[in-house]
This record gives C-alpha cells, structure tokens and sequence, in this order.
C-alpha cells in the first residue's frame, strides 16, 4: 500500500506509521511543556501575589500596634504630667523648710554670715 504525503512518496506503511507516531509523541510532548509552562508561570505569579497579601497584612499589624503604643504614650505622659503637677502642688514652702532644717541641717545665715559683694556700674 503506497500513499501519498505532500507529494512524498511512501515505501513502507510501517514508517509511515512510526512517523505518524513519532509526529503525534512529539505533539504531546510539546503540549504536556507548554501545560507545564502555563501551570508554572501561574503558580510564580500566585505565590507572588500571597506574599504580597501576607506583607500587607503584617504592615498593617505593625501600624495598627504603632498607633496604640503611641496612644498608650500619649496616656502615660499625661499622667506622669499630673503625677508631677500633684507632687508640687503637695510639697509646701514649710515642708521644704523642715526638711532642709531636719534632714540638711540647714538654717537661715546670722548677720555676721552675710558678706555683700559692691559692683560697680
């Protein structure tokens, strides 16, 4: 059985046949490549875009843990503000004035302690 091939002619069905074949392996070769080269670029470009979600969200975290540290801060400052508005407004000249007598031995200076420093103008 002869037939014709693009104008070829052929001399044996069986290579016709292992060419046929061959032909058709390499088909599904380059199929199964190109599957696997599309399957590959959409796996990179969705890991790609999971990192990318995965980085926001712990941006996010960090800047929302940001926010209320400063808030925290913020409170914390206001309070060490009273916290010192209450210790001045509770230590008194006379309280002063008993510590630096009890504690440093402090007493207001005699007369013959003064000595005055003339300058001239």
């Amino acid at each position: 059985m002869k037939k014709k091939i693009k104008n070829d002619k052929v001399k044996n069905i069986n290579e016709y046949k292992k060419e046929k074949k061959n032909k058709y392996k390499k088909r599904q070769g380059r199929k199964i490549k190109k599957v696997i080269r599309r399957f590959g670029l959409f796996l990179v470009c969705f890991l790609m875009i999971i990192i990318n979600i995965c980085g926001h969200s712990i941006i996010g975290n960090l800047k929302y843990d940001i926010h209320y540290l400063k808030k925290e801060l913020k409170q914390e400052e206001i309070r060490l503000e009273e916290l010192k508005a209450k210790v001045e407004t509770n230590t008194s000249i006379r309280e002063i004035e008993e510590r630096a007598k009890e504690e440093l031995n402090m007493d207001y200076p005699k007369q013959n302690q003064i000595r005055y420093i003339e300058v001239d103008s």
